[in-house]
């Protein structure tokens, strides 16, 4: 698989990479909803720390942006919703203005950002995404499944239930479709330029029932496969 696609497994022998998924499965809600209900000051410290991180395991930036985007391309949305709410609330001469002052104190801006709701919301999301980048860069489709039927085997026993893995399997289905997803769509996006195709609206038209059908018969096939194997296990 590309490296450079979006939630893709990235090969290493890092302590993280050897750290078993069940861990890394509980351990990473857990951290994320610690940070996302704390100041953003310590989101922001995690950022830094995670950015650390990636660049000890050698993530490069290219494939660390890959799994960012969404928060970037989110994060442009609310931009520009923010500014046409303030145009057709205070008018254009007054955006202007807000603008002018904002060149001559940027300073005042930054100051402002911690308290500004779309950000700290940005940067929580951020900081969650980027959790998740490091989870499915370092856990392979096999060990986050594992990961997952260790933890419902346990809780079962615990609970006396029956031995099975419905809720795991279905899980990790979800997670394991993700990557898939996203190199599916690669692969559309390389065919349809190789034919002199060109980005747009069009090509969004054409190319989104392919990966619908696709990405619905790799996702039966998979399912197929994980329901003989969990067969077989359980047997």
């Amino acid at each position: 698989m590309d490296q450079n696609i979006a939630f893709s497994y990235i090969k290493g022998d890092s302590l993280i990479h050897k750290c078993p998924a069940w861990i890394k499965i509980l351990f990473i809600p857990f951290i994320n909803i610690l940070f996302f209900n704390l100041p953003i000051q310590y989101c922001i410290f995690l950022i830094l720390i995670q950015f650390i991180i990636c660049f000890i395991l050698k993530f490069s930036l290219k494939q660390q942006a890959a799994d960012l985007k969404p928060v970037i391309y989110y994060g442009f949305l609310l931009l520009i919703m923010n500014l046409l709410i303030f145009i057709f609330s205070n008018g254009f001469e007054q955006l202007y203005k807000s603008i002018l002052i904002g060149i001559k104190n940027p300073l005042e801006i930054i100051k402002s950002l911690p308290k500004n709701e779309t950000f700290i919301m940005l940067v929580k999301l951020f900081c969650i995404l980027q959790s998740t980048s490091i989870f499915f860069k370092t856990s392979t489709n096999l060990q986050i499944r594992q990961g997952l039927e260790e933890i419902e085997l346990s809780i079962r026993k615990i609970l006396h239930l029956k031995k099975r893995c419905t809720v795991a399997n279905a899980i990790a289905l979800f997670l394991n479709f993700i990557p898939m997803v996203w190199q599916i769509w690669n692969q559309l996006k390389k065919a349809w330029f190789a034919r002199k195709g060109k980005s747009g609206v069009r090509m969004f038209l054409k190319l989104m029932p392919v990966l619908f059908s696709v990405g619905m018969k790799k996702a039966w096939n998979t399912a197929r496969a994980v329901s003989i194997r969990s067969e077989n296990v359980l047997n």
